[in-house]
């Protein structure tokens, strides 16, 4: 059986009791009809017509099947390309790109061998951190809302549609750095050196852009965009304080790179703007780019990461990274717009 006819077949159970509850109520509700209806011809009521448009339609649907469906809009005009000629080391694209309806939002140059394996000293330092931030990266390899929500009070009961939003937001950003991870073929820390010994099981992926820094910098951008429309990133912001520390928690762990962590926020930024320019019907988004063979330090040395390296990226003072201003409109995505317009309804009366 298929996940989808799986969790179909919960569904089609109307109840949430324990295994065996669907058939005890199937038998009890045979009895009931044959109690009420009888033996009496059934015949159709009038039907009326369809008033709700299909983004209030949308709700009715269960949960994972609404997943679907908006996953499936937001895919839509979305393409990850790379670049020839091979890099000679390796064999692997030097650059990968991120379009929406033929129009590049996103260019990831990855660093040459040899400077990732100059980084490894910086992941290795790392590991003296390990004891006090194990709890979470362990939490973080789960989950990543719940530290969200404790600088915004995402409470659960006020805040499903913002949940929602972001969880749909956190597998798109998955489908698409995954196509990055493949495309790039960096190598991960524990590649090079066998004293790293991370923490926690090293992903089988490859490592560029990371994964959870693109999520985290795409639910940051996301939540910013709810509190003040149009607002630009700003490092020193605590949403974006927590997705450095939530990446830099990656290196911490011995999985990643900062290279990593710099590339999966200028992903995660860029996505976390796609996500609200499809919201509306004229959004708009101006094209990034990220080059992993300038992200060093004076005299080439590799480069850390962390929110005083991320403010030099995103305020055009670091010879890595380009944001600019130059917009491109984006195709709206409908039912993905009901979904953000739920979520910003719920944010605007959160202190009701």
């Amino acid at each position: 059986m298929s996940l989808f006819h799986a969790k179909h077949a919960k569904h089609a159970k109307m109840t949430d009791g324990p295994d065996g509850a669907s058939l005890e109520l199937a038998l009890a509700l045979m009895r009931s009809r044959d109690a009420i209806a009888g033996t009496e011809q059934v015949t159709g009521a009038t039907a009326a017509p369809v008033t709700l448009s299909s983004g209030e339609r949308l709700f009715r649907l269960q949960a994972d099947h609404r997943s679907a469906v908006l996953l499936s809009e937001l895919s839509e005009g979305i393409s990850v390309g790379h670049f020839t000629p091979d890099d000679p080391e390796n064999g692997a694209p030097t650059t990968a790109t991120l379009s929406h309806a033929g129009r590049m939002l996103v260019q990831i140059d990855r660093p040459y061998l040899p400077q990732f394996r100059a980084a490894v000293p910086l992941v290795g330092n790392y590991a003296e951190l390990r004891a006090d931030r194990a709890a979470e990266i362990d939490i973080q390899t789960r989950d990543l809302l719940p530290f969200f929500g404790s600088v915004v009070m995402l409470q659960p009961d006020r805040c499903d549609r913002i949940t929602e939003m972001l969880r749909i937001a956190l597998d798109l950003t998955t489908q698409v750095v995954m196509r990055f991870k493949l495309a790039l073929a960096c190598p991960r820390p524990t590649q090079f050196s066998d004293r790293l010994q991370p923490i926690i099981a090293c992903p089988g992926h490859p490592t560029l852009p990371s994964g959870h820094a693109t999520q985290a910098f795409c639910v940051a951008t996301l939540l910013t965009g709810l509190q003040t429309p149009g607002a630009p990133v700003k490092a020193g912001d605590q949403l974006f304080r927590l997705a450095c520390r939530i990446a830099v928690n990656r290196t911490v762990a011995g999985v990643h790179f900062p290279a990593d962590s710099a590339a999966g926020a200028v992903l995660g930024i860029q996505l976390g703007r796609l996500l609200l320019g499809r919201a509306t019907p004229v959004g708009a988004v101006a094209r990034a780019s990220f080059d992993g063979r300038q992200f060093v330090d004076k005299n080439d040395q590799p480069r850390d990461f962390h929110y005083g390296v991320l403010d030099r990226m995103v305020t055009g003072r670091d010879d890595s990274t380009r944001f600019d201003t130059k917009a491109d409109f984006v195709t709206p995505a409908p039912l993905w717009s009901a979904l953000v317009a739920a979520a910003q309804r719920e944010w605007d009366t959160r202190w009701s």
